[in-house]
């Protein structure tokens, strides 16, 4: 997820947000929201209930030149993480 969103942040949907960014993705309704839910639930295999998952919290931080983005997920009281960034330009 994390390489998606780098990606669509410097060249395509989401190249105009506002940030620093800081959501819980399983409560927004915008458009970033919806397609992480999206990536989530098409990953996952289909015994798995999605209900078990809290929370997806989201954190992206970015200047002219660099991007930070992690995520955490909340599942059955524990909590995983992955984190990235880039440089470009």
């Amino acid at each position: 997820m994390v390489s998606h969103l780098d990606n669509q942040i410097w060249f395509g949907y989401f190249k105009d947000l506002s940030f620093p960014i800081d959501i819980n993705v399983l409560k927004e309704k915008d458009g970033l929201s919806k397609m992480c839910v999206s990536f989530f639930k098409e990953r996952l295999p289909s015994s798995f209930d999605f209900k078990r998952i809290k929370k997806i919290n989201l954190k992206i931080s970015k200047s002219k030149t660099s991007l930070k983005i992690a995520v955490y997920i909340n599942v059955d009281e524990k909590e995983f993480a992955v984190k990235g960034g880039s440089i470009c330009c």
